[in-house]
């Protein structure tokens, strides 16, 4: 976030609505039924992450007359961006694992909405937050929110390194289906378009994707996520179905955990191009625990991050992938830290199913 001094008057609105800066409660919905889900477009599936749910119901509401809102690919940078025809989805599906600008994007969201627009908005559960604070959660039938199931945004620097070099030209993707999808090992490959057009992959063995899924390189404010639970503000979260059994002869193609917050999502969802499963909740629960739990706080006191935290700022990138490698022995610390974080994961695991069954 920045401040413009020069037209800023210092009214503190920002800070009062700010959800990083307020104790804005998101996990208050009263619904949250979970389904295994996957379009019936093999053609947007293939394009999609997992199953394809978000693009089944962005073609939906594009082909009402709606209008979508989601993250793009822009060079190196993630923004999100605007879009009202079926043609320009492609921008909007797959999976980016880095923070995303929202700059100027909830302006356009409340004029649809003033103009009597459907409006689709995906996005992260603090963005989706930040939207309702942002229109003073003044309450809007035709505005439909999709939050993701989160494990929290690593630090750019490794990107940004990747943008200096002068070998890249931007980002492609950070991960793809072409060798299909798995509910368990599947690989991420982050995939470049090099200085000469062609396309690069570096795979799963670089700094980017490494830091992405190490905790110590998270951002601060992810390491304390107010935004996770079963029950939430959104009216839809989506993800993997990560560790699913039950649709098995699903897997290649995709297959998403959708869990529905609101009736008139429930609507919606039964009316785009879906294959929709009703599932048990706690099957979704297991294979992503990022959907419950999100105090990872004692990170910040661990010497890895601070040294790891040290060697980007001062580029010295060699130094930091063993302490963000799962497969090194100098992430010990790393490795313990997530020992001993489990049995609190555990514990909010049996908190949350209680809470569902009251």
């Amino acid at each position: 976030m920045s401040v413009d001094a020069n037209i800023c008057t210092d009214c503190g609105a920002c800070r009062k609505v700010c959800p990083g800066l307020n104790d804005i409660e998101y996990n208050t919905s009263m619904m949250a039924k979970a389904y295994a889900g996957w379009s019936n477009d093999d053609t947007q599936r293939q394009g999609s992450a997992s199953g394809g749910v978000f693009a089944a119901l962005a073609s939906y509401v594009l082909n009402c007359g709606g209008v979508v809102y989601g993250a793009a690919i822009d060079g190196f940078e993630i923004k999100h961006v605007r879009i009202d025809d079926v043609a320009d989805l492609h921008l909007l599906q797959n999976s980016k694992y880095q923070h995303s600008i929202t700059a100027g994007i909830y302006k356009l969201v409340r004029q649809d909405l003033k103009a009597g627009k459907t409006v689709l908005f995906s996005g992260l559960g603090c963005q989706v937050v930040a939207l309702y604070a942002f229109l003073h959660k003044q309450k809007y039938d035709h505005l439909f929110t999709v939050d993701t199931i989160c494990g929290g945004l690593s630090s750019m620097l490794p990107m940004i390194s990747l943008a200096k070099s002068g070998k890249y030209k931007g980002i492609i993707s950070f991960r793809d289906k072409i060798n299909g999808w798995r509910a368990k090992g599947f690989a991420y490959s982050l995939k470049l378009k090099g200085a000469d057009g062609t396309i690069k992959n570096l795979g799963n063995q670089n700094l980017a994707l490494k830091c992405f899924s190490a905790k110590i390189t998270k951002r601060s404010s992810c390491l304390n996520c107010r935004f996770v639970g079963f029950y939430r503000q959104s009216d839809l979260t989506i993800g993997d179905f990560w560790g699913d059994t039950d649709f098995a002869a699903q897997h290649s193609k995709g297959v998403s955990s959708v869990i529905v917050h609101s009736e008139r999502m429930f609507k919606l969802l039964h009316s785009a191009n879906l294959t929709v499963n009703e599932v048990e909740i706690e099957k979704v629960a297991r294979g992503n625990p990022n959907l419950y739990y999100g105090n990872f706080k004692g990170v910040r006191r661990l010497i890895s991050r601070h040294l790891a935290f040290f060697f980007l700022r001062n580029e010295l990138y060699r130094y930091v992938t063993p302490l963000v490698d799962y497969e090194s022995r100098l992430s010990t610390e790393m490795q313990l830290y997530g020992m001993l974080s489990q049995r609190k994961i555990e514990k909010a695991f049996a908190d949350q199913i209680k809470l569902l069954n009251k």
